[in-house]
C-alpha cells in the first residue's frame, strides 16, 4: 500500500521581508519591492504534485516583483483575484486571464491596489501537452519563446479561479497528509481547469508579450530609467539628469512610470532606497546601526528617514534593527 505523503505547504510573512519572498514560486528566484505604505502580510501557499506545482500567494498590498522562470518548464501564471487589472510586461492583465511564459521567460508584475492573489502552475512542456492531448485530442498553442496572453472569456476565467480556490482550499483542509489517490484527484482538477482556460482562445489571434511598438517603447524606457535610478541610490533624485541620460522628458517619464507602478520615477527612488534599507536592517545582526544604514542609501537627515520608514513598513527602523 502507497504510504501518505504530504504535498501541501504554507507560510505567512507578518511585515514586508523582501528576502523571506525571494522563492515563493518554486525553483525560482522574484525580487519583490513593496510599492506603498501600511502593514504588508502575506500568505503563501505550495502543491507539489509528481510532475508539476502550483504556487500561490496573497499579498495585502501591492508590491513589484521581477524574475525568470526556469528552463524546460511552462509557467502559466495568473492573478486569481485582483481588483482592477495588474501590469504585467507592459500590458494590463484582468484577473483570470493566463499568461503563459515558455521557458526561461521572465515575469515583472505590479498589482493594482488592494489586496491581491496571484497563482503559477509550473510544468514541462512536454507534460503539459501530454496531458492536452488526452483531454481535447490535441497540444495546445505553446510559445516556443518569450510569453502570451489571450483574452479569456468569463466562464473560463471563473472556471479557472474556482479551481484553484477549490484544490487550495481542499489542499489546507487535508491536515498534511493525503493518499496518492487524493493528490492524482487533486492534480487532474487542476490541470483540467489550467487547460480549458489556454485552450479556449489559442485558436485566436494570439497577443505576444510587448508585442506592439509601443509596448516596446514604453518597456524600454522604464527599463532605461531603473538602470541609472539604480546607480543613484546614494543620491537624491534628480529629475532633470534622469530625462537628460534618457533623453525623453520629465512629463513623459512620470506618465511611464505612473502606468507601470502607480507612481513617478521620485517615488520609486524613494522606495527602492527605503526598501534596500529594510533588507539592511533585516540583516544588520548587530554589526551596523541605523544611522549607518540611513547614510549609506542616501538619506541624510535621520529623523525624516524614521518617518518615512514608519510610514512605509509600520514600525520604527530601530524596532526593524531589533527585530
Amino acid at each position: 500500500m502507497d504510504e501518505p505523503i504530504s504535498p501541501y505547504s504554507r507560510f505567512v510573512v507578518d511585515g514586508f521581508d523582501a528576502d523571506a519572498l525571494l522563492g515563493v514560486v518554486r525553483d525560482t528566484r522574484f525580487e519583490q519591492r513593496l510599492l506603498s505604505a501600511g502593514h504588508f502580510r502575506a500568505c503563501v501557499q505550495r502543491l507539489v504534485f509528481p510532475e508539476f506545482s502550483l504556487d500561490s500567494g496573497a499579498y495585502t498590498l501591492p508590491i513589484f516583483a521581477s524574475g525568470s522562470f526556469g528552463q524546460g518548464m511552462i509557467a502559466l501564471a495568473l492573478a486569481v483575484t485582483c481588483a482592477q487589472p495588474m501590469w504585467a510586461n507592459g500590458r494590463w492583465i484582468a484577473a483570470g486571464q493566463v499568461m503563459v511564459f515558455a521557458e526561461d521567460s521572465e515575469l515583472n508584475v505590479r498589482p493594482s491596489p488592494g489586496g491581491w492573489q496571484w497563482a503559477v502552475l509550473l510544468i514541462p512542456r512536454e507534460v503539459l501537452q501530454r496531458e492536452a492531448a488526452a483531454r481535447l485530442g490535441r497540444e495546445l498553442r505553446l510559445p516556443r519563446a518569450g510569453w502570451c496572453s489571450r483574452p479569456a472569456a468569463p466562464r473560463d476565467a471563473r472556471n479557472l479561479r474556482e479551481g484553484v480556490f477549490k484544490v487550495l482550499q481542499e489542499a489546507a483542509d487535508w491536515e498534511g497528509l493525503v493518499s496518492p489517490e487524493q493528490l492524482t484527484a487533486q492534480a487532474s482538477l487542476l490541470l483540467g481547469v489550467f487547460i480549458d482556460a489556454v485552450a479556449a482562445a489559442d485558436g485566436g489571434p494570439e497577443r505576444r508579450g510587448l508585442s506592439s511598438c509601443t509596448e516596446r517603447r514604453r518597456d524600454a524606457i522604464v527599463r532605461q530609467a531603473e538602470e541609472y535610478l539604480r546607480t543613484q541610490l546614494e543620491s537624491v533624485y534628480d529629475s532633470r539628469a534622469l530625462s537628460a541620460t534618457l533623453g525623453v522628458g520629465e512629463r513623459q517619464l512620470e506618465r511611464l512610470f505612473r502606468d507601470v507602478y502607480g507612481h513617478g520615477p521620485c517615488h520609486w527612488h524613494q522606495m527602492a532606497r527605503l526598501n534596500l534599507a529594510r533588507s539592511a536592517l533585516l540583516h544588520a545582526r548587530g554589526s551596523v546601526g541605523v544611522t549607518e544604514i540611513a547614510t549609506r542609501f542616501g538619506f541624510a537627515h535621520l529623523g525624516r528617514f524614521s518617518v518615512m520608514y514608519r510610514d512605509v513598513f509600520g514600525e520604527s527602523p530601530r524596532e526593524t534593527l531589533r527585530a
